[in-house]
């Protein structure tokens, strides 16, 4: 048996005041709001975590942080708004950064404390649309985000010289900023025209790009591009329904390199055809076919950060086409 964390204990309190008011009456809404955030992690050292991991000394964490918030809402109909923000962030090491042992032997590969993680802090602005409006229901907006001690969780820093052994540790940066665009919405066909009713097409999209700004490289940590779009057909008797959903993930060739070069992953698209059967008023069935195409791909997520060459990689590559049924009993 072997123990890759320390038990711990942590104790998280949040407080904060909001208020909403209308100058005047009028269609613009003032949000300001204060929070005062505390956190506390405690590890408790046992026989087991002492040794698997003799050389280590686990660390006890407390922060305490007082941030501000403002919002402005422009409503310039009753079902369409402008809207932007300001947030001051903060943000603990997670107990997972600050004193993991984990040893994969499978993969060759360690992930080692880093002991000295400071809290990360943050001034984030967003400035958006949002719609309430039957026909179309949803929200597209921009963000920028400039950190101080940005947490970048797990970085590839290198081999072990002694082991051979990958290792990952949870690292600090001066500086940073992400920014980028999000959207999602969902359109009831129905309200366009009458004989679409059973028809809604829902959409999602995210861009981000993020840097370093001490050494002016890309953060890692940073997903590609991603679009998804579903066409969804609901029975009129509303027992049954199927959906189409397509997936569109850009490749991620935008990367920082480290002690070793680094693997990029191509872009792909996969089509998933789900569908669900309200049998009774408690019970239903789910059922899904994945990746129609057979397409073979790699998550972004599952791989960042591992070297170019490690010949471990294919072990990732997510399933061909699959399927699952799944029932569901509600009481």
């Amino acid at each position: 048996p072997v123990r890759d964390f320390p038990r711990s204990t942590t104790s998280t309190l949040g407080v904060y005041l909001q208020d909403e008011f209308k100058p005047g009456g009028g269609r613009l809404s003032v949000l300001p709001a204060l929070r005062l955030d505390r956190y506390r992690l405690r590890p408790h050292e046992d026989a087991m975590y002492r040794e698997d991991n003799p050389r280590q000394t686990p660390v006890s964490v407390t922060h305490t942080s007082l941030t501000p918030r403002l919002g402005l809402t422009w409503r310039v109909a009753d079902d369409f708004a402008v809207f932007g923000q300001y947030v001051r962030g903060f943000r603990s090491p997670p107990f997972s950064d600050v004193n993991i042992g984990l040893d994969v032997h499978l993969f060759n590969y360690r992930a080692i404390p880093n002991p000295d993680l400071k809290p990360e802090k943050s001034h984030a602005f967003e400035l958006g649309l949002r719609s309430t409006r039957p026909g179309l229901t949803g929200s597209l907006s921009l963000f920028y985000t400039r950190y101080r001690d940005f947490i970048e969780s797990k970085v590839n820093i290198g081999v072990d010289p002694a082991t051979g052994a990958t290792l990952f540790q949870s690292r600090n940066l001066a500086r940073a900023e992400i920014y980028g665009a999000e959207a999602e919405g969902i359109a009831r066909l129905g309200e366009w025209n009458a004989a679409l009713a059973p028809w809604t097409v829902r959409f999602a999209l995210s861009y981000a790009r993020g840097n370093d700004l001490e050494r002016n490289r890309p953060l890692n940590s940073i997903d590609p591009l991603k679009a998804v779009v579903g066409v969804r057909y609901t029975a009129p008797n509303g027992v049954w329904d199927a959906e189409l959903l397509t997936t569109a993930v850009a490749a991620k060739d935008r990367v920082s390199d480290g002690a070793t070069s680094i693997v990029r992953t191509d872009g792909f698209v996969t089509l998933d055809l789900l569908a669900e059967w309200r049998i009774t008023g408690r019970l239903s069935a789910q059922a899904g076919l994945f990746n129609l195409t057979d397409r073979s791909y790699l998550e972004w997520t599952d791989v960042r950060d591992r070297a170019a060459s490690d010949p471990l990689l294919e072990l990732y590559r997510r399933p061909g086409r699959n399927g699952s049924v799944s029932f569901t009993y509600r009481y």
